[in-house]
């Protein structure tokens, strides 16, 4: 094979062969000979066939790297190399316009670009704001709290940590203190906080502006997948506009895997670098859309970083305008959430457990709760919660909403094959809990 290379390549048609061997190779064509013994025939790709020998134009959202083949050094392309359109085929026929690359924008999760993160950090940077608290003892000014937060409505509210803005060393006031806020464009107002919640951490600052204020767009963090792209835009140290990039590391990140006490809380992990001062800025996808708020990091290692999902925040600023406060109902159950291989292995273990394909276990039951008081016992398996099927402890606490006080229907499955149905009347939980 290399021999009848040799001999072609040194025929009055060296650079056209030379580029159909290129072609080839790059694009894994066949290359195979004929019996004239000086002919060459390469087998090309359809989407590469159509282009023959017009000049390559590669999209913009290219992702390049360095390979070896048998001959050689070759660039290979993880995006789509498309050719530029043939010409038409009568030259009096109009052709149809071709769309600006730069116009074009990128789909959600889709491939990364040169300036995909550019343009998103572009479309978010100019709501996020740095926010400055004093903090004191006793009346004495001893530093300041610094942090990020993102306008998320004309009318000047901020969303942030609740950290950032809240006197935790007085866990119980909300504070109604004072906030310095800087915008990237240099402008400076005093905002006050509207509403914290301290569980989530999440809180609203108001400023008013008689000029416009830029704001972002929230998205939906429930769309999100292990390994997208997302930036993190903030203020750690009170460096404004800075922007990091990576991707998502988890989407559903129990609380209780980071040690956090209190109702079970869900966070997305990113490997975006987040430092002091990045606390309640931004989670952005490449849309320029906000999906969650950073909170924290874990100091011991790098790339560890936690972020709330907006899809939460937007419930919690649901529970702030509808009552100024995050109302959770709580019931006295300890859960644990089924699948088919710990179902399988309990009833391994177990040989009277309940015959189920899915539900919610409960391992205890908290005496005096709610749900000792309408008969829950430990072992019991909820499978259907207010006459829906319920399979998530999040689903359950979506149902439950704020629904405190009021009755709901709860169907468990006991072991030898009893199905019972309870009434139980959630309470509003314990703030500290």
């Amino acid at each position: 094979m290399m021999n009848i290379l040799r001999r072609a390549v040194s025929s009055s048609k060296r650079s056209s062969l030379v580029r159909i061997i290129a072609v080839a190779t790059a694009t894994s064509g066949v290359v195979y000979s004929t019996d004239t013994g000086t002919r060459i025939s390469v087998a090309i790709p359809e989407s590469i066939r159509e282009s023959k020998s017009v000049p390559w134009q590669i999209s913009q959202g290219l992702i390049h790297r360095t390979e070896q083949s048998l001959f050689g050094n070759f660039s290979a392309f993880s995006a789509r190399a498309s050719p530029k359109p043939e010409a038409a085929a009568d030259n009096n026929e109009k052709r149809a316009p071709v769309e600006d690359s730069d116009s074009v924008k990128p789909p959600f999760g889709g491939f990364l670009g040169r300036d995909t993160i550019a343009n998103a950090a572009a479309r978010i940077g100019p709501a996020v704001v740095n926010l400055s608290v004093p903090q004191g003892f006793h009346g004495i000014t001893t530093g300041k709290s610094i942090g990020s937060g993102t306008i998320i409505d004309a009318d000047g509210t901020i969303l942030t940590c609740a950290h950032v803005v809240v006197d935790f060393q007085s866990l119980r006031q909300s504070s109604k203190g004072r906030v310095d806020v800087t915008l990237q464009d240099g402008r400076t107002f005093e905002g006050v906080v509207l509403n914290a919640d301290l569980q989530s951490d999440i809180a609203l600052v108001k400023i008013n502006s008689k000029t416009p204020l830029p704001t972002a767009k929230l998205g939906f963090s429930n769309k999100l997948r292990p390994g997208d792209w997302v930036i993190a835009v903030g203020c750690p140290l009170s460096l404004q506009n800075t922007i990091t990039a990576g991707i998502v590391s988890c989407v559903d990140r129990k609380s209780s895997d980071l040690g956090l006490r209190g109702t079970g809380r869900e966070y997305l992990q990113t490997d975006c670098a987040i430092n002091a001062g990045n606390s309640g800025g931004p989670l952005v996808n490449l849309d320029g859309e906000v999906v969650g708020v950073n909170i924290m990091k874990v100091l011991a290692a790098d790339g560890l970083g936690f972020s709330v999902p907006i899809d939460s925040v937007s419930k919690i600023i649901e529970h702030f305008k509808k009552s100024g406060r995050v109302i959770r109902p709580w019931i006295g159950l300890k859960m644990i959430e089924l699948n088919k291989m710990i179902i399988a292995q309990l009833k391994e273990r177990y040989p009277m457990f309940p015959d189920v394909e899915k539900g919610i276990l409960v391992p205890t039951v908290i005496p005096g709760s709610p749900a000792d008081r309408a008969g829950f016992k430990p072992g019991d398996v909820v499978v259907r919660f207010d006459g829906k099927p319920v399979e998530t402890i999040k689903e359950l606490i979506e149902i439950m909403d704020d629904r405190v006080g009021q009755r709901i229907r709860v169907v468990v499955e006991r072991s030898s094959k009893e199905t019972v149905t309870l009434e139980v009347i959630p309470e509003e939980a314990n703030p500290d809990m």
